[in-house]
């Protein structure tokens, strides 16, 4: 029942998201009006991580668990009652009415084969015999999706796309932070609350910090990108999250929300906010309308498979060094916060991976020149 529950809100997610997107990149210029939209629309989802936390919190001790799930339907009913009268219908020309149903189930079923392996592998062993023959089947699989895109009249994901030197960086960049993003929130929350003892609200409260000045800097981060282009902000926000997470790596036992967490946290909003729009600007550059739903796409598709694949990283680190230590003797706050602590130093190493990748592949694109300008010129 979970695993169907699962399911069927992984798929409206999927229609929703990039849908969402699309519609910003199509209903405004690309260049500074784009740019202000989008950078409302990273301070939203850049911050929504942190929110989710804090307002699970709440559900959960006042609600129960089960509530985070129920919380959807109203919220969903608003949307769509609001959709209705603001949002104006729009169908992308694309010379044809064909749907790729191959297309969408193999990258379908190989996605979803490779999330399920990776995240179940910290609890069965990377090495074991299961998860090695998952992770071969759902290349398998996405192999067959690439032979059946590349011979398709109507391919669901025509790889020409990839041409777009800002778009193929940011969605390989994407899918790095997506990994620091999602990993750092539950290793953060794993040990406030298993470490530090911290309820469900309370840690929900404190990562409100990150959420609220996110949404702050990110108006900062727009405007950057909008004067100086997507890749020095995308490269000094990577190199924020890291720094931040270096601090992470210094957690002690007996931590405390000052000065322990609270600096930390404020510096990884600025990082997110300063990565995480400018991403996404340069994820839809140069994307034509009847494109923008494709780059829309994958660039929630990557940052989403980034996040499940950095969660499997870290708690695979955590567990075995938690292990190792517990085996020894330590304390099982001791063997956590270690865990932890080595889990940290694993992400910092995608974040400067990321930063890294980011100054080298966005070498050469630039901010966009705004109307009024190409027009005296």
């Amino acid at each position: 029942m979970l695993i169907a529950a699962r399911a069927v809100q992984g798929i409206g997610a999927a229609i929703i998201s990039p849908a969402a997107l699309s519609i910003v990149t199509t209903t405004f210029h690309e260049g500074a009006e784009r740019n202000k939209a989008l950078g409302i629309w990273g301070a939203l989802g850049g911050s929504g991580a942190a929110a989710g936390v804090l307002f699970g919190g709440i559900i959960t001790k006042y609600l129960g668990w089960q509530w985070i799930f129920y919380v959807n339907v109203p919220v969903g009913a608003i949307v769509f009652g609001l959709a209705l009268p603001f949002v104006p219908e729009s169908r992308a020309d694309l010379g044809h009415r064909r749907f790729d149903a191959a297309g969408a189930i193999t990258v379908t079923g190989g996605l979803a084969l490779l999330v399920y392996a990776i995240s179940k592998a910290p609890d069965v062993g990377w090495g074991s015999a299961r998860t090695i023959l998952l992770l071969i089947a759902s290349v398998a699989i996405l192999a067959v999706f690439v032979v059946i895109e590349r011979r398709s009249s109507a391919p669901l994901m025509p790889f020409r796309i990839f041409r777009i030197r800002s778009l193929l960086a940011a969605n390989i960049v994407g899918f790095l932070l997506g990994a620091v993003i999602f990993a750092n929130f539950l290793v953060l929350t794993l040990y406030v609350q298993q470490v530090l003892g911290w309820s469900a609200l309370k840690t929900g409260v404190t990562f409100l910090a990150t959420a609220g000045t996110t949404v702050i800097w990110a108006g900062v981060a727009q405007a950057l990108t909008t004067r100086f282009g997507p890749r020095p902000v995308i490269v000094v926000g990577l190199l924020v999250l890291a720094l931040s997470m270096g601090w992470y790596t210094q957690i002690p036992v007996d931590g405390h929300f000052w000065p322990d967490l609270l600096p930390p946290y404020l510096i990884f909003a600025l990082g997110l906010a300063f990565s995480f729009v400018p991403v996404t600007i340069a994820a839809l550059a140069q994307v034509e309308a009847h494109d923008a739903g494709l780059a829309s796409g994958l660039i929630n598709t990557n940052q989403q498979i980034g996040g499940a694949i950095g969660v499997a990283l870290a708690s695979t680190i955590f567990v075995s060094s938690a292990k190792s230590l517990l085996k020894t003797g330590h304390s099982p706050a001791e063997a956590f916060t270690s865990g932890y602590q080595d889990a940290f130093w694993a992400l910092i190493g995608l974040a400067v991976l990321g930063a890294i990748l980011a100054f080298v592949m966005l070498r050469g694109t630039e901010a966009p020149v705004p109307e009024a300008q190409a027009e005296t010129a």
